[in-house]
């Protein structure tokens, strides 16, 4: 029987109410600030704010309240996404704000506006007024009224302006614009892939790690196959090769296409990832931990008032033999790491008990297959993490999972495995992340126990609350 609550001990979310993309993600004026889409009175509500915390490290964060509210005619019914730029001195915040007329509109190509908006804070914590700087009239009308989620960064002495896009005829497009000065922007590029990329992309980002340079997004309306874009909506990147934002739409079709999206995370809850630098210069990566549209749910964390969080903060690094992006936790958490969990070995098989929120680094014996099974002191299985014929899988059992089911991967060897649980969510890295699972889970006692079959080795951890 489980007594403890479902909050999370170190990761990001909300005491109360909805939360969903990360917003602003940065380093200024020594603090990292990560703003999010925040609904403070879901479920009663659904009305998005931006939430906002900081910190010095990655791992304990300050809760700095709501940092913006809907409270303009051209935010009216809503703060959506968007981006921040420290560039300049201060920082300055890039947002959709979300407008819906009352009538019979469909919302797609009638009674919506979708507004960029601007403001701007020397300090992190206080803001300017809010500046409208384009509205619909602004893009190009061969898209309709989903224009959103503005990444914002300067080449040379240019600014660009990445926005994510459905066009007239259902298309995931992008769209670029360029300044010179951050208020006054000019169409610079648009571009409608002819990859089968679904009907909107948005979360758009840019970015290089390790001298490579990327466009991530999330598209939405991409056809599922049998293992990949399983989610309702896919999370991901294009590794442009030869070429750059700013090569011709001719040239990028050779780096956008299906087959080159790959995706940050294979779990049943990832989506709309922002990318931004480090202190050190190292790129990190954030997502939600969730899905919109999803046909399972999170009802056992509602009961508690609260749905949803942010994942881990994870170092991007390039893996040039398989040429992919691999994700994997800061260092930081490791100062969370508490005593260290007995191992018990009885008959020839590996079981720990595990408090519900842990740090365990497993090692297997056998690269071609392995086990990994959790569930409680009683022997009912709840979910298991299991390797076999070069298909690795996740694979909730019950309940647990609020009506998830199973999750694939294809991936050629294991040789090491990362788990993060932290009361009701899990985050697995195989190989140093070069695959990577992140799902909510509801354990139903309030131990672990873990159960191994082929593995060699198991550290597990203990973490404290930040």
């Amino acid at each position: 029987m489980r007594n403890k609550t479902y909050k999370h001990m170190y990761h990001i979310f909300g005491k109360k109410g909805w939360v969903n993309d990360p917003n602003g993600s940065c380093y200024y004026d020594g603090k990292y600030h990560i703003f999010y889409q925040y609904s403070p009175d879901y479920p009663e509500s659904t009305l998005k704010y931006w939430g906002h915390v900081s910190s010095e490290d990655m791992i304990h964060w300050e809760d700095n309240g709501i940092a913006l509210k809907p409270d303009i005619p051209q935010d009216k019914d809503g703060v959506y996404s968007g981006t921040a730029f420290c560039g300049d001195g201060k920082m300055e915040l890039f947002y959709t704000g979300n407008v819906k007329h009352q009538g019979d509109f469909d919302y797609i190509l009638t009674g919506r506006e979708q507004n960029v908006i601007y403001l701007s804070s020397e300090d992190g914590i206080n803001f300017s007024e809010k500046e409208l700087l384009m509205t619909n009239e602004d893009f190009p009308k061969s898209m309709g009224l989903h224009v959103r989620d503005p990444k914002v960064w300067k080449e040379d002495d240019k600014y660009y302006m990445f926005l994510g896009a459905r066009s007239v005829d259902d298309k995931a497009s992008m769209l670029i614009f360029e300044s010179s000065d951050k208020k006054n922007w000019k169409l610079y590029k648009e571009y409608t892939p002819s990859a089968k990329l679904g009907y909107m992309f948005e979360c758009p980002d840019y970015f290089e790690v390790d001298g490579i340079k990327a466009i991530g997004g999330c598209p939405q309306g991409m056809e599922s196959e049998e293992f990949k874009f399983m989610n309702m909506y896919q999370s991901g990147y294009f590794i442009l090769n030869d070429n750059t934002i700013h090569s011709t739409n001719e040239e990028l079709e050779k780096d956008i296409t299906v087959s080159n999206f790959k995706e940050w995370d294979m779990g049943f809850d990832f989506y709309a990832p922002q990318v931004f630098e480090a202190r050190d210069g190292k790129k990190i990566i954030i997502g939600w931990a969730g899905v919109p549209d999803a046909p399972y749910n999170n009802a056992k964390s509602l009961e508690e008032g609260f749905e949803h969080s942010l994942t881990l903060f994870r170092e991007i690094s390039y893996d040039s033999d398989k040429k992919i992006f691999k994700t994997y936790p800061i260092k930081g958490y490791e100062s969370l790491r508490q005593a260290e969990k007995e191992i018990v070995v009885a008959d020839n098989k590996k079981h720990v008990t595990l408090d519900s929120s842990f740090d365990m680094e497993v090692c297997t014996t056998d690269s071609d297959q392995f086990k990994i099974v959790f569930g409680d002191a009683n022997d009912n299985d709840d979910l298991i993490f299991a390797y076999e014929d070069g298909v690795c899988k996740l694979d909730f059992l019950n309940d647990t999972g609020c009506k998830r089911d199973i999750r694939r991967a294809k991936i050629d060897k294991i040789d090491d495995i990362r788990i993060f649980m932290d009361q009701s969510i899990i985050e697995i890295y195989v190989n140093k992340g070069e695959v990577v699972f992140t799902s909510r889970y509801y354990p139903n006692d309030d131990n672990i126990v873990a159960k191994f079959e082929n593995v060699e080795n198991v550290k597990a951890y203990s973490l404290e609350e930040i």
